[in-house]
């Protein structure tokens, strides 16, 4: 079987503010800065990403903020050339990254398969039929960011949102993890809680028909799948999986409910590919599902 491979989770541009104007810039090289992201990678994602060090986390907020600066077309395209990749879901996060952006970037690099973002600020009507729109455009799927969109997950506008995609059948991609991206003296109102693993088990349980995939939550597999006990409608992806965390993830979650994902630009497909190679390699079945099966069959593809 030749091989495969769809990251099912990525950004492009500046997620973290409003009107950086990235994605289409050209001759963006990577930066000089102390980038703790690298380290990560290189460890196969065994080494800790925060080391409860203020100093550290302050050089991984600005890691993770100068890393989008460098998230462009022209740059994501040389890394799924090099990875010889078959796609990638791009996952928008309102207001300061959007559908609208990633449908044209898709226009210039066709392996993108761009998702929606619900804008939370409209009336819900209105919402959900900006959603409808979208995929009638061509949107794939929706993302919700709990933390970084400032609205729980609980909230009705999540729900509703959500439920416009159950009509369709197409997936949610939701961030779970209480992360901090912003220094204190950025006035974001961030509110980490809103990243909780309890908020997915509640909003899961309340959607059991739609397909729901928790970012980030294969890392966590036993727990996570204990949280979720019972639903069909659940999936994760390997973002932040370490070899070990990969073969838990198969051992709870199953071969049929892993999607391989990288939260690029904060991980690089080289890495993460590596990764499920070491973590798989005994098993071309399941390898070709978490890379490339499970994700086309929930976008329809």
């Amino acid at each position: 079987m030749a091989r495969r491979i769809i990251d099912s989770h990525a950004h492009l541009g500046d997620i973290f503010h409003y009107n950086r104007n990235v994605s289409f810039k050209t001759n963006v090289k990577k930066g000089d800065y102390e980038d703790r992201f690298i380290e990560l990678e290189e460890s196969l994602f065994t080494k800790p990403l925060f080391t409860g060090d203020p100093r550290d986390l302050d050089l991984v907020i600005d890691g993770g903020q100068y890393r989008c600066w460098e998230s462009t077309v022209e740059n994501l395209t040389k890394q799924l050339d090099d990875n010889d990749m078959a796609g990638i879901v791009m996952l928008p996060v309102l207001p300061n990254t959007s559908f609208e952006e990633y449908l044209a970037a898709s226009k210039l690099e066709p392996r993108i398969i761009p998702f929606t973002a619900a804008d939370m600020d409209l009336p819900i009507d209105e919402m959900c039929a900006k959603l409808r729109r979208d995929i009638g455009r061509g949107a794939k799927g929706l993302k919700l960011h709990p933390v970084l969109q400032k609205v729980r997950l609980l909230d009705e506008r999540m729900y509703a949102a959500a439920k416009v995609f159950a009509e369709v059948d197409l997936p949610v991609v939701i961030h779970v993890g209480e992360g901090i991206y912003y220094h204190e003296d950025m006035i974001h109102n961030q509110v980490q809680s809103y990243g909780a693993m309890s908020d997915f088990f509640e909003f899961a349980r309340n959607l059991p028909d739609q397909v729901l995939v928790a970012a980030h939550c294969a890392a966590f597999a036993q727990p996570f799948m204990e949280g979720v006990k019972g639903l069909e409608n659940v999936y994760s992806d390997t973002s932040f999986s370490s070899v070990a965390a990969v073969k838990d993830a198969m051992k709870y979650m199953g071969p049929d409910r892993v999607l391989y994902g990288t939260d690029y630009p904060f991980t690089y497909e080289k890495f993460n590919i590596q990764v499920i190679d070491e973590a798989l390699s005994g098993d071309p079945a399941a390898k070709d599902k978490v890379f490339y099966a499970n994700i086309a069959k929930l976008l329809h593809l």
